[in-house]
């Protein structure tokens, strides 16, 4: 039970239902969409924090999730997206490393 938990919270059910509720928040104006998105990317960005290549960038990915809640809030709505791009960039690189990952892998076995 406790391992389903952690693939939930920490996997890409929780990164997808970010992105999903990220954008509808931008998309319908909506700055507590952001905020929950926020909320389901923290422990996402725990686990990215100890990622070599991101390691201290990983805990600023949730940071600029509210911003964008913050900058929606106040009518910015570019700034918002602005604020949000780094948290999609991040999600679909790891999305390529991990799709492309078996392909390495067969490439280092050659």
């Amino acid at each position: 039970m406790v391992e389903i938990l952690v693939r939930i919270f920490f996997g890409w059910p929780a990164i997808i239902a970010t992105l999903l509720v990220t954008v509808a928040g931008l998309v319908w104006k909506r700055y507590w969409l952001l905020l929950v998105g926020a909320l389901l990317f923290f422990p996402v960005s725990l686990y990215l924090s100890g990622f070599p290549a991101i390691r201290g960038f990983g805990l600023f990915l949730t940071a600029f999730l509210v911003g964008a809640a913050f900058a929606l809030r106040a009518r910015k709505l570019l700034l918002a997206w602005l604020l949000v791009l780094p948290v999609l960039i991040v999600s679909a690189g790891l999305a390529y490393l991990v799709l492309t990952q078996q392909a390495l892998v067969r490439l280092h076995a050659i």
